[in-house]
């Protein structure tokens, strides 16, 4: 993978540099030399501009591209990917037959030999994680020039978010990953303490260099994007103050769907809600190989005419109010609504149709309400976490009344409606992880088919990924002594 030098990749034409996001496009391409990158990034800040702004572009079309490891794949296609593979190894999601993403619901994904899982996700947010690092090796210490402030602030914050999700699939204790910044590369395993202050770092730094930045499009990191960073960040390592006021300026950037909105696919960049997102269009969309390729029941794909139901877990549907809206995001037992098996969804449909032009959603108003919510049960201002999680319920269930509920009761009802609103975005391994629940699906009754049904204690040693064989290979500072348990 990495070494301690970066890599300087790209096309070098009509002095314009583009960073290639994808090492197998390195081949038959004209390298830039470090000193014409330098003479370029020296003669003006509109020239250093031409330079990283391709860089910056480049990283985020990467995160929905189709075949990022170059096996091709179809349960590679960026961070939707990752989203969906990582759901299905909660308790809350289920997959109906063996197919694109087993390893992923097996447990299997997680062991070093796995290509689609463990070695896919490790070199995707190490590949952004090095084109971060050539915008802010690039950027002069102390520039005032706008746009170049907002170019650094968007590298650090792709820095500090890949780097945070990697840390929460890949430490073992305080033992983490390789820390590669502008300033030192270190190849072995850094502390787990190190690269979470090395994350806030960062997330703080783009959050103050985005200040005033307007973007043109939600397919952009702003400074509120940054914000939900930040508010995500700050929850998990119990920050919980901060956590709060990130978490309100983030949802100043849209507002929660109404009950018509709820029922729109979530496929629609356009969407109130709707954050942060990747717009896919006919020349980007990567067909079956794509987020609603598997996720949609009713549509072309894997997971609609091939039949490969993403479903949800027997006990959270049951657990979902009878008055709730959200339960129709889901095929009742005795639904005769669609010719579908009981719990399947119907949350995510792309409405092109056949096209696979769904939209992908990274970040949404609704999350950042139920991170003030949780943030705000745990700092003990229950009275505050009712009203954050009534302003959501009450566009959700028209029974819903605000909640007396107080402490532990009032904490666990907020989490159980996160798991119900965020269902299929994302969260819900990670939130298993931080809440330190077990993983259970040999409950009787159970939906979880046979080939998937595995169950793991709280803390377990298969929560964490192992760092993949293909790194342990090329990087002579970790051997298979340094491994994460099997």
């Amino acid at each position: 993978m990495m070494k301690k030098n970066i890599i300087l990749t790209g096309i070098f034409a009509a002095g314009i540099f583009f960073s290639c996001s994808n090492d197998k496009e390195f081949e038959n391409k004209e390298y830039a030399s470090r000193e014409q990158i330098e003479q370029l990034a020296e003669s003006s800040p509109e020239a250093l501009l031409t330079v990283t702004n391709g860089i910056s572009d480049g990283s985020n079309a990467f995160l929905r591209s189709f075949d990022t490891y170059g096996n091709g794949a179809h349960s590679d296609f960026g961070l939707k990917a990752f989203d969906l593979g990582l759901d299905l190894m909660s308790n809350d999601m289920t997959q109906s037959i063996s197919h694109w993403f087993s390893e992923y619901y097996n447990y299997s994904g997680r062991e070093q030999q796995n290509l689609r899982s463990t070695s896919t996700i490790w070199n995707f947010y190490y590949k952004v994680i090095r084109d971060a690092n050539l915008i802010i090796e690039l950027t002069p210490d102390g520039t005032e020039d706008p746009g170049l402030r907002a170019t650094l602030g968007k590298a650090l914050a792709l820095r500090g978010f890949c780097y945070f999700q990697l840390i929460r699939l890949y430490a073992d204790g305080d033992t983490g990953i390789p820390l590669y910044t502008e300033v030192e590369s270190i190849q072995s395993r850094e502390s787990t303490s190190k690269i979470v202050e090395q994350i806030g770092q960062d997330l703080n730094e783009a959050y103050d260099y985005l200040a005033g930045y307007s973007r043109t499009s939600k397919t952009q990191i702003d400074q509120n994007v940054v914000a939900g960073f930040l508010a995500r960040y700050n929850l998990e390592y119990g920050n919980y103050q901060e956590a709060i006021a990130m978490a309100e300026q983030a949802q100043t950037a849209g507002s929660i769907m109404n009950t018509d909105q709820i029922f729109d696919g979530f496929d629609d960049i356009s969407n109130p809600s709707w954050i942060w997102g990747a717009d896919i269009t006919s020349e980007t969309n990567s067909g079956y190989a794509s987020f609603f390729s598997q996720m949609s029941s009713i549509n072309q794909g894997y997971g609609g005419l091939l039949g490969v139901y993403k479903n949800i877990d027997k006990r959270l549907y049951e657990d979902i109010s009878n008055s709730d809206l959200r339960k129709d995001w889901f095929v009742g037992v005795n639904s005769e609504d669609y010719e579908l098996p009981a719990y399947a969804n119907v949350k995510f449909v792309d409405e092109s149709g056949t096209a696979f032009l769904g939209d992908y959603v990274y970040m949404r108003v609704e999350e950042m309400y139920l991170i003030e919510a949780e943030a705000r049960a745990l700092n003990g201002d229950d009275s505050g976490a009712s009203q954050a999680l009534f302003e959501l319920m009450s566009k959700r269930d028209p029974e819903y009344v605000l909640s007396s509920n107080i402490g532990g009761d009032l904490l666990e009802e907020i989490r159980l409606n996160r798991r119900i609103e965020l269902w299929g975005e994302g969260f819900a391994f990670y939130d298993m992880k931080r809440w330190d629940n077990s993983l259970d699906r040999t409950y009787e009754g159970t939906n979880h088919p046979t080939w998937g049904r595995v169950s793991f204690p709280a803390g377990s040693s298969k929560f964490v990924f192992q760092i993949p064989i293909g790194e342990l290979n090329a990087n002579d500072d970790i051997s298979e002594g340094d491994q994460n348990p099997l």
